[in-house]
């Protein structure tokens, strides 16, 4: 659609910008820049100017018309203005609408809207995409008014008839409103800086005013561009977010004056920054430093105090527990900057680090990867140790004594002494402790030793702690000494007690993270020097293993073999094996083929030496049929043949003891009453 301004409805500008402009209007102008094209211009006016009748005047506004491409009335319009007194800058002045769009107030607003709409939740809507979203709902029509767009068309009434009437703004004019937008957004404009005096800072409480040193103390860390080694040259390595190994780079933490700019503390370790690296980096700052010849520092005094409000930004270990503990044991109020750029001062510190010391060391990665040197790992030979010395002297001999940069002829440190309102209080660096967040419980051994770390600390006032649980508070920059504690009992606070040393540690000092990397050193060059012996050490003892809980698997299962074999024979010798059964017959065993091949020889020789061995059943009782005709005479004739048979089994006995086959039973003979009967009568 074609929208055409409406009386009321102009491009939004502020009431401000209205006024400003009118009065510019009215405002004499000024040429600066003459332009070839521009003072052809001038020329051709100023012959009309200047002519010195009418007619000349005529035939310079003819000819000015016809090279400027403009009518006669035009031009003499431009020079009623000229000789007006608004001088030739006027004939420098263009339409004013050129470069504009013409659109309704409500759609300049929709169409930033939509744009918006579009750039939200990692969505990036592009110009071209906002013109096709306008066009497909107004494709919809009446559809526009159901609850589903309600929300859409929320506060833009007049867009959404215009969209059901089909209306919509070009694809130009779009794309100019969203230009436009983005210019008045993207525009930067640098910051003249604060005064000297009356500097405020703005935090999500309210607004502080600098009047003093050690007023506030601003915090913040960053990762330095440069890599490190170890002390025999080794390279450090550390883990990526990707899980990967990369060069180690070491972390600062840095504490400075905002009303001096003066660096009080800093805190410096292969370790991400975290609570317990700020804890540290705030009790080196309240502490006075003192530093041994080996830094050889030219400075006497370094800043140093309790602050009384401490600044930082919204991290999340700035709103710690630990940090809560410390504000409360040192007495100073915690505030959060209310915009990130009210942390200007320690990121022009990091920035001027960078710059004027790292950049200068063998190792320096840049801050930009795209420019960073090449072979930075190739050239990288300092070590943590030399790092911090560096740092030392760098902030405590050379930036806290520049020129401060608002006021002229005054140092950094000067205006921190000049400014201070009282001496800055010295405190028990016991009452610090609480910064040492690392804690660790151990029991008190023999001799008043604790073991930490794999090492052994010794202490005289530990002796009187003997078998009981006491707390240990280090500093992981340096474990050659540990500060021991009671243990809290009922909720009571637990005591200082004394320092604990380490007893075979040489070093004067050493962290803990450089004490775990030499041990896993030398657990790889232990692995290295001794692998193939523990190896094959190893596999023995297992092929040992296995054999011996084989063989007695075998054993076992010989064992059971034997114990079925045994178990399952029957001790039952039939002497008539026609009468027995199929159903009588026992099941055979599993594992019994064996010992049934020797039961049956056995059982044949035993038949033979009882058959030899008893009478024949005719031969048992010689007695005439005749004889037995009563039930009485019947009982008789059988208990004697059952005496005869027993004294027979007796004698078998005593013959199957010589035989090849042991039998570990006695055997019961069994015997067909009817059938012996019914042979001998």
């Amino acid at each position: 659609m074609t929208a055409q301004p409406e009386e009321d409805e102009k491009m939004p500008e502020s009431s401000g910008l209205e006024a400003q402009k009118e009065t510019q209007e009215h405002s004499p102008l000024l040429l600066n820049d003459i332009s070839p094209e521009l003072q052809r211009k001038i020329d051709l006016i100023d012959a009309v100017t200047q002519a010195s009748d009418k007619k000349a005047r005529r035939e310079a506004i003819d000819r000015a018309a016809k090279e400027l491409g403009r009518t006669p009335r035009r031009i003499r319009t431009l020079v009623q203005r000229v000789e007006s007194g608004e001088g030739p800058a006027v004939l420098a002045v263009g339409r004013k609408d050129k470069g504009q769009f013409r659109i309704p107030e409500h759609w300049f607003k929709f169409v930033i809207a939509t744009y918006e709409w579009g750039q939200k939740q990692g969505s990036r809507m592009n110009k071209n995409q906002v013109h096709k979203k306008l066009k497909t709902l107004a494709t919809q029509g009446e559809r526009l008014r159901d609850k589903n767009y309600r929300k859409q068309f929320m506060g833009h009434r007049k867009v959404r008839e215009d969209l059901v009437a089909g209306n919509c703004p070009s694809h130009v004019t779009v794309s100019k409103v969203i230009d436009f937008y983005l210019k008045g957004k993207n525009k930067n404009v640098r910051h003249p800086g604060s005064p000297a005096e009356g500097q405020i800072i703005q935090t999500t409480e309210g607004i502080l005013e600098l009047g003093y040193s050690n007023q506030i103390w601003q915090c913040d860390h960053t990762k330095l561009d440069i890599l490190l080694v170890d002390e025999k040259g080794d390279t450090i390595l550390e883990l990526d977010d990707a899980g990967e190994e990369v060069w180690g780079r070491p972390y600062l933490t840095l504490i400075a004056d905002s009303y001096s700019g003066c660096i009080v503390g800093f805190y410096l370790g292969l370790e991400p920054a975290g609570s317990h690296e700020v804890g540290l980096a705030l009790r080196h700052a309240m502490l006075p430093k003192q530093y041994g010849p080996e830094y050889e520092l030219e400075t006497k005094e370094i800043a140093f105090g309790k602050p009384e409000y401490w600044l930082t930004d919204r991290a999340k270990e700035f709103k710690s527990k630990h940090l809560q503990l410390i504000s409360m044991q040192a007495s100073f109020k915690r505030r959060l900057r209310a915009f990130p750029q009210a942390g200007g001062l320690i990121e022009t510190i990091f920035d001027t680090l960078n710059k004027e010391l790292l950049s200068l060391l063998p190792g320096y990665t840049g801050s930009n990867v795209k420019e960073r040197p090449k072979d930075a790992e190739k050239h990288a030979c300092i070590t943590l140790k030399e790092l911090e010395k560096r740092l030392v002297r760098y902030f405590f001999d050379n930036y806290n004594w520049s020129k401060y940069p608002r006021v002229e002829h005054q140092k950094r440190h000067e205006r921190w002494r000049s400014m201070l309102l009282a001496e800055p209080e010295v405190l028990d660096e016991r009452s610090l402790d609480v910064c040492l967040m690392k804690v660790a419980h151990r029991k008190v051994e023999k001799y008043g030793s604790v073991e930490f770390a794999r090492l052994i600390y010794q202490g005289d006032c530990l002796i009187p702690y003997q078998g009981e649980e006491i707390s240990l508070r280090y500093d992981e920059r340096n474990i050659t000494a540990l500060l021991a504690y009671t243990r809290p009992v009922d909720g009571q606070p637990g005591q200082y007690i004394g320092a604990a040393y380490a007893r075979d540690l040489q070093q004067d000092q050493i962290s803990l993270e450089e004490l775990r990397w030499y041990k896993r050193e030398l657990c790889k060059r232990g692995v290295e020097v001794n692998h193939d012996s523990i190896v094959a050490e190893r596999l023995g003892l297992y092929e040992f293993i296995d054999e011996k809980r084989q063989s007695k698997r075998q054993r076992r299962k010989q064992a059971n073999q034997e114990h079925q074999q045994q178990t399952n024979t029957s001790k039952v010798v039939e002497l008539f094996p026609q009468n027995q059964s199929v159903e009588t017959h026992p099941d055979p065993q599993p594992g019994s083929e064996a010992f049934a091949s020797q039961s049956q020889a056995g059982n044949t020789t035993n038949s033979t030496s009882l058959s030899q061995s008893l009478p024949e059943p005719s031969s048992l009782v010689n007695v005439p049929d005749s004889t037995v005709e009563n039930q009485a005479g019947a009982e008789a004739i059988s208990e004697s043949i059952v005496d005869q048979v027993s004294r027979s089994d007796e004698a078998s006995d005593e013959s199957s003891l010589s035989n090849a086959v042991d039998f570990s039973y006695e055997p019961v003979v069994a015997y067909d009453w009817d059938q012996l009967l019914a042979d001998n009568w």
